[in-house]
Formats: structure tokens, C-alpha cells, sequence
């Protein structure tokens, strides 16, 4: 009986040795040294392609020479310290096959030959699951189908940034390309969205093979209702993990603040960067750059698929070259440009700012405002695939416009006129830009869009002044022109879209703030009394002007309405209904004097302007009041009806008790 069983283990354990199966690496201190060269061994005729496509059911066949694979030997894959071990089913001269799991799912592994009692390493590889072969033409290089749960999904845009093709009735596409971007995505088509990991939509790869050798790059979406939806459009956010401003700290709250806002909202709800969330200066020394932030945006923020826009700043200054300065930001965070659709509104994202003169040295000499080829060409071609009716969304870094005064505004971009007339034929294009961390707004209707249908919307910071103002005085987080931290929140339903500013720690009512000047003073010897430069008392001389002392019993109130354009309104009554005279002026933000430039300009050490210095901006309004006691109603409305209104108590208090926000 004994021997009968000895005899049934034995039989189990070779049965297990001659099928798929999984174990552990275990203890392998008895086990050879594995050869370590990539890509083959000197013993195996063998070079391991960097990917392979297996259909589910069939077997994994991989091309050798002679003196290769044997079919006495296992094939190991390992893989996160586990080893799948499988069988060979069939070695010839010119290839050999091996037979997977049934559960097997794919991935990259390293391929390894067990050859009795040694292990001799190929190097690693990817294999890919599918439901058919694919019938490549000679000239591919990339390819896959794009599908659903319910089927391919045909007519989707693929794009290597350089060539461009849609999927066929099976979903499945091809490219003939070079590789030179690194990256192939899909313009994720309307009514479906991409798998997330953890934030970042599953829109685009890196490349995996060598330039001439095809890989499989395929993607699964997953089918939506996008009729009716919102977009949380973040500004600058310079995160560096600097304990110089605990911009960390300062940057959880806030997130904290957009997953509460999230949560609160019904439907489908996506975020959009607008450039500059690292900061290049510092990837180096404190080691946080795109890789520290794709980790660090995945913990503090959730429920919602997040694309992104390069910046200035998300490029590595120490690069040579335009392509080497964009590597680590489509390496983990997303492509410098692509495109893709959210119901009835197809967005693109470009990159305006060139790197072409990096030369190693960290100088950061980039050319702002300037899109560089092969962009034009790619975003020609993406547009032959979107009708002229659709509202086109416009993500860049640098503003399109440049704010010139109280409704004036000014060509930015380097080749604006180009960006204006590629656009041309569209009924709607709205630019939605960052860098300057202030807020300007220009519509239809001003001079400067030479009667084109078309807006841009400067956002402020997420970051404000670079994290300057909430740090040293907590509860005043706001940019240097006065907004407050916050974000852009856009409703959109089919084609007609609304935006409004959110304030972070505060809801979408709050939308401006009033100043009773009677109340405010500044002054060199009050405010900054160890600011020994010159130069730099002459420059909080010139910001301070308006609030030395000579205005204090004019009676005069300033309003910050930070996200106002030309189309909005500003009332001011008195509390027993006469009408005051509003004039639209620029003017320097107290608060941010107060919070910020004073602090930062009050030492003998400040030879120049520090960052956060507070700017004089345009999107601010003067009334004078009959006299020091009279109360105000200040009511402030925008072009879809929105009203704010304000019962100001005068005299109002200028201290940080009455500004503050607590952002938790």
C-alpha cells in the first residue's frame, strides 16, 4: 500500500513538472547563477523579441536559431517573485512554443530556460492576451484594438504624435511609426472613459520595442453617460516638498478640499491640469520631480480621472534638447500633447513651450508661447476627425493673451496669429491656460480675438504665490494679484458649457472681496522696518501708494472680483437704495500686501522682489460712499445670472480675522 502511494506522488510530481503551473521563487541559494545577459544567451540561439502577442487557448511561440530551445526544457517566467513555470510544446530550428495557464493574464516578465539543473536567463519580455491574430502590414510598428465590454469600438483616433489613424470595424488599428515621440495614445472617443490608475487615465504608452520591431498597445474603455458633466480645472501647483513654505502640507488641504467638492457633486466629474505641477529647480536636490508627484497625487486625490498639461517647470532643465526635456513627464504623467472627448466637447492639449536650446547646464532657457513641430502637423491631422460644430477646448501652459489693463488685452504666444487661424472654421474654442498664477478672463466681444468666437481663461494658481502667502500668514493662501486659492469648475451639458471659480474653503458663492479703505495704511517704517535696500523701498513705496495715508477719509471701497471679464456687472447701493458711481480699475490686492509682500520685503537680506511680491492687476472696482458709516450692498453678477451680493458693514475691519479662509 505504502509503495502504491509512493508511486501515486511520484506520478502527481512529474504530471506538475510537465504543465503550467505557479510557485513561489522560494530559497534559491542551491540554484545556479542565472546568465545575465538581456535580450539572449551565448549558450541559446536565441534574441527574445520585447513583446509578443499569445491568443487566448494557444500557445506562445517565439523564433530561434539552431541550438536552441529543447523540449525537455521548462520555460520560467518570473515576475514580481513569483515564477510561472511552463512546458515546452514544440522546439524546431527556427522557433519553440510553450503553453500558458489558462488563467494566464499577460504582463512583462523575465523569460528564463530551466535546463535540468540550471537556469539560463533571455532577458525580459511582454506578453499580451488577445482574442484573434492580427494581420500586420509590412510597414507597422504599433497597433491594437481599442474595445469595451460590449465589443471593439470602431473610428477611434490613435496617434504617435506624428502619424495618425482611426481603429477599423474591429477596433483594430495600425501605425506605421518611427517611435521617436515614445508614445502612442487614443483621443479617448465620447461616451467612454479610459481605466485609471489611481488618477491617470489609461490614454496612453510609452514604448515598450525597439524602433523597426511591432508591439501591441491596445486599450479597454469602459462605456458612459457624458451628457451632463463637470471639469475641475487645477492651476500652477509647484509642488517641491520645500519646508521653506510646507507646500506638502499646504497641498493635502487642498486636495482635501477638491475630494469634499467632488464628492458633493452628482454625475461625471473630470480634472484637468494646466502645466507646471512640479518644479524643476527643485527635482534635484530634494529628489521630487514627475515620479514624485504621479505617487503623491494618487494619495491626496480620488474619485476622479485627472489628463494633464506640461509646463515650463515640468520639464528636466539638466536635458539636452526638446525631446530629452519632455521624457520624464510622458515617462509618468502624460504625453506633451494629445487629444480626447468628454461628451460632446473635444479637448487638446498642447505644449507651448519649447526646450529646443537646453543644453545640459540647468539654465532653463526655454522659448515660452512657442509650439514646436511636430505639433502643427499632428494637430491638423486630429482635427480632420472633429466637426466644425463641436466646441473645441484648448489646454497650454502659457497664455494665449496677455492682460494689459482694465479690459485690454495683448498678443502672448509667440505664434498666436498661427494658434488663432488653425482653429479658424470652429463656431466655438475656449483656451484654457495657467502660468501666470493670476486671473484674467477674455470673451467674444474683446477687441484683441479679431471677431472670432472665442474665449481664454487665464486660471489662477492652485499654488497661488508659490505657497508663500498661506504659510506665513495662515488662512490668506491667494496669488499675488488677490484670488483666492482655489480652482475652475466647469458645468457643461451637450454643447452649452458654464464656468464658475471655486474658492478652496469656501463654496461657489464666494466670488469677490471688499475693502474699506478708510482702514487700511501701509508704510516703510510700519511694515518694513528692516528693508534696508533702496531699490527694493522704492518698489513697496510705488505698491503701498494707494494705501499711505492720503487715502483714509475719501470713503473710498475696493472690490476684487478676481474672475471677472468685460461681460460682468458691479452695483453699489447704499443700504437706503441710492445708486453709487463703479469705475473698473487695476490696483494692488491689500491682502496680499498684508499675507505676504510685506513679510517677505521686511529684512536687510532682500536686494529683490521675492517671489510672491503682490502684482497690480486689473480685475478690481472703486466706489467712493457718502461718508465713513454708511453700509454698503455691493452685488456682483456674471454672464449666466449669477448674482453675489454682499451687506457691507463699514466701517470693515482689515485684519486676518476678518479675510481669513480655513482651507481643511
Amino acid at each position: 500500500m505504502i509503495k502504491k502511494l509512493f508511486g501515486l506522488l511520484q506520478a502527481v510530481l512529474m504530471l506538475s513538472l510537465l504543465s503550467c503551473s505557479i510557485v513561489s521563487c522560494g530559497d534559491k541559494k542551491d540554484d545556479p547563477t542565472p546568465d545575465p545577459t538581456p535580450g539572449g544567451s551565448t549558450e541559446l540561439n536565441i534574441t527574445l523579441p520585447a513583446s509578443v502577442d499569445v491568443v487566448v487557448g494557444e500557445d506562445c511561440r517565439i523564433a530561434q536559431g539552431a541550438n536552441g530551445v529543447v523540449t525537455s526544457d521548462l520555460i520560467y517566467l518570473e515576475k514580481d517573485g513569483k515564477i510561472t513555470a511552463c512546458t515546452v510544446t514544440e522546439a524546431t530550428e527556427d522557433h519553440f512554443s510553450f503553453r500558458l495557464p489558462s488563467n494566464f493574464e499577460g504582463g512583462t516578465f523575465k523569460v528564463i530556460v530551466k535546463r535540468g539543473d540550471r537556469r539560463i536567463t533571455l532577458g525580459n519580455m511582454t506578453i499580451t492576451m488577445v482574442k484573434y491574430k492580427f494581420d500586420l502590414l509590412p510597414t507597422t510598428t504599433v497597433y491594437g484594438v481599442v474595445e469595451a465590454a460590449d465589443g471593439p469600438i470602431p473610428g477611434v483616433v490613435v496617434s504617435d504624435g506624428v502619424e495618425t489613424t482611426v481603429t477599423d470595424e474591429k477596433g483594430i488599428y495600425q501605425l506605421a511609426s518611427k517611435k521617436e515621440s515614445g508614445f502612442v495614445f487614443i483621443s479617448v472617443p465620447s461616451g467612454y472613459e479610459c481605466q485609471l490608475s489611481g488618477v491617470f487615465p489609461d490614454h496612453y504608452r510609452t514604448f515598450a520595442g525597439k524602433a523597426n520591431e511591432p508591439e501591441n498597445q491596445s486599450f479597454t474603455l469602459t462605456k458612459v453617460d457624458q451628457s451632463n458633466y463637470k471639469v475641475i480645472f487645477l492651476g500652477d501647483m509647484h509642488v517641491a516638498n520645500r519646508s521653506a513654505n510646507n507646500d506638502i502640507g499646504q497641498f493635502r488641504k487642498v486636495a482635501s478640499d477638491i475630494n469634499s467638492y467632488v464628492k458633493s457633486l452628482p454625475g461625471k466629474v473630470y480634472g484637468i491640469t494646466l502645466g507646471d505641477m512640479t518644479w524643476d529647480l527643485y527635482w534635484y536636490d530634494r529628489k521630487f520631480g514627475p515620479e514624485d508627484y504621479h505617487k503623491t497625487i494618487n494619495e491626496v486625490l480620488g474619485g476622479l480621472p485627472i489628463y494633464h498639461t506640461i509646463g515650463n517647470h515640468d520639464n528636466d532643465m539638466k536635458a539636452i534638447g526638446n525631446h530629452n526635456a519632455k521624457n520624464p513627464f510622458a515617462a509618468s504623467v502624460a504625453p506633451p500633447y494629445y487629444s480626447f472627448n468628454i461628451g460632446d466637447v473635444h479637448y487638446i492639449m498642447l505644449d507651448n513651450v519649447d526646450c529646443v536650446t537646453y543644453n545640459g547646464d540647468g539654465s532653463r532657457n526655454h522659448i515660452e508661447g512657442q509650439i514646436y513641430e511636430p505639433q502643427w502637423e499632428w494637430l491638423k491631422k486630429d482635427l480632420q476627425y472633429v466637426d466644425k460644430s463641436t466646441p473645441i477646448m484648448v489646454m497650454m501652459h502659457v497664455p494665449v493673451f496677455a492682460s494689459n489693463g482694465v479690459n485690454k488685452f495683448g498678443k502672448n504666444m509667440r505664434d498666436c496669429d498661427k494658434l488663432l487661424a488653425a482653429f479658424d472654421g470652429y463656431q466655438l474654442v475656449h483656451y484654457v491656460t495657467g502660468h501666470t498664477h493670476r486671473s484674467y478672463n477674455i470673451v467674444p466681444e474683446n477687441e484683441i480675438t479679431e471677431g472670432r468666437n472665442i474665449y481664454e481663461h487665464n486660471l489662477s494658481a492652485i499654488c497661488s504665490d508659490w505657497w508663500w502667502s498661506g504659510n506665513m500668514t495662515p488662512g490668506l493662501l491667494q496669488a499675488t494679484d488677490g484670488t483666492p486659492c482655489g480652482y475652475g469648475v466647469w458645468d457643461i451639458t451637450g454643447k452649452d458649457i458654464k464656468w464658475i471659480y471655486k474658492c478652496a474653503g469656501k463654496d461657489e458663492n464666494f466670488q469677490f472681496r471688499s475693502y474699506d479703505l478708510n482702514e487700511i495704511t501701509f508704510s516703510l517704517d510700519k511694515d518694513v522696518p528692516l528693508l534696508t535696500d533702496a531699490k527694493m523701498k522704492l518698489q513697496f513705496s510705488a505698491i503701498i501708494n494707494a494705501y499711505n495715508g492720503n487715502q483714509v477719509g475719501k470713503n473710498e471701497v475696493l472690490i476684487n472680483a478676481w474672475q471677472k471679464n468685460s461681460r460682468w456687472t458691479c452695483t453699489v447701493k447704499t443700504v437706503d437704495g441710492k445708486a453709487l458711481d463703479v469705475k473698473e480699475v487695476s490696483a494692488y490686492d491689500p491682502i496680499q500686501i498684508m499675507a505676504c509682500t510685506a513679510k517677505r520685503m521686511n529684512s536687510a537680506s532682500c536686494t529683490d522682489a521675492p517671489i510672491g511680491t503682490a502684482q497690480n492687476r486689473h480685475h478690481f472696482y472703486k466706489v467712493v460712499a457718502p461718508d465713513a458709516d454708511t453700509d454698503l450692498i455691493i452685488t456682483v453678477k456674471d454672464e449666466f445670472g449669477h448674482t453675489w451680493t454682499e451687506t457691507m458693514e463699514r466701517p470693515k475691519k482689515f485684519d486676518v480675522a476678518t479675510y481669513k479662509i480655513d482651507i481643511k
